[in-house]
């Protein structure tokens, strides 16, 4: 890892970049720049594990420092990466802000070249950590079964979409078909935060919300806008896989799921049916969180923190 690139980290004072983190760029699945951060454990003695970090759409490695500053001050080493086409990773369209990917399983491919550049530094059990998009990801890295982790946890996982419909879907595809991968449907938010309304499906919290517009202000490069069509019908693809024999039926590790209750993005319906097809899972759901569970008030952040906290000890 002391030969990678170093990379740039934005900071803010109020949510100050962990004790000893390293920020630096690498080659993803076909060449692309990538950035990615490691924050090491804290304290005296054997650290209790490490976290591979898959966050979510718009989301990027300075979101989760808060969360990565409690788990480094628990005793566990987390890593996080920018997901192609987001945060400071290379974008892969002419306008930055459209949020683009050709083949899902592209996002799996990044980690997997990720992941042998930091091995050492990550010290077992290793925990595959994700939210929203992210929690698509990591499904489709566990039945890929390249990368080996002892348990996963995922915060609101995106394995569908909140309203989804078969004539949505179908016009996904059929607008994919006419050569309209790389544009925007109308009307559609980015959501995150270039869109002050967002936090109305996102977060109770607008402290934690201010800091997200606060970094995107500082660092115009982390904001992104909304997904093209693409984009949705290659997350749609994926779906049906992870449905297929191949999918959810093939990962046999714990893993621990939590819906939140008032929930606008992501299928809660396609969650639970997710943990019912996979062998050792659980599957709660926090009644009045908003979508960012892990950006939400103190109180139900804080429920969801002791959830990770038992699951972690199990």
């Amino acid at each position: 890892m002391s030969d990678l690139e170093p990379a740039p980290i934005v900071e803010l004072d109020d949510d100050p970049t962990p004790t000893g983190t390293k920020a630096f760029w690498f080659a993803g699945h076909g060449g692309i720049r990538l950035r990615a951060a490691i924050c090491p454990a804290q304290g005296k003695g054997k650290a209790k594990g490490s976290i591979l970090f898959s966050p979510g759409r718009t989301e990027y490695v300075e979101k989760y420092f808060e969360f990565a500053r409690e788990m480094t001050a628990k005793g566990y080493t987390v890593a996080v990466i920018d997901h192609r086409g987001q945060g400071l990773s290379d974008r892969l369209l002419k306008n930055p802000l459209l949020g683009h990917v050709v083949d899902f399983s592209d996002y799996a491919r990044d980690m997997e070249c990720l992941w042998p550049l930091i091995a050492d530094q990550m010290p077992s059990p290793h925990i595959l950590m994700a939210h929203s998009m992210g929690g698509a990801i990591a499904m489709d890295v566990l039945r890929r079964g390249n990368l080996k982790f002892d348990k996963m946890i995922g915060c609101a996982p995106m394995l569908g979409f909140a309203g989804a419909s078969p004539v949505m879907n179908n016009a996904i595809a059929f607008m994919s078909t006419l050569g309209l991968k790389k544009v925007s449907p109308p009307g559609l938010s980015g959501g995150g935060a270039l869109d002050p309304e967002a936090a109305k499906v996102l977060t109770s919290d607008p402290e934690r919300f201010d800091r997200d517009i606060r970094r995107n202000k500082q660092q115009p490069k982390l904001q992104l806008a909304g997904p093209t069509i693409g984009w949705l019908h290659a997350a749609l693809k994926l779906f049906k896989s992870l449905q297929g024999k191949t999918g959810y039926r093939t990962i046999t590790l714990p893993i621990s799921l939590t819906c939140a209750g008032r929930e606008a993005l992501v299928s809660n319906p396609a969650i639970k049916l997710a943990c019912k097809q996979l062998s050792n899972s659980i599957c709660q759901t926090d009644d009045d969180a908003l979508h960012e569970i892990f950006q939400e008030n103190d109180t139900l952040r804080g429920t969801f923190m002791m959830r990770i906290d038992g699951f972690l000890k199990l």
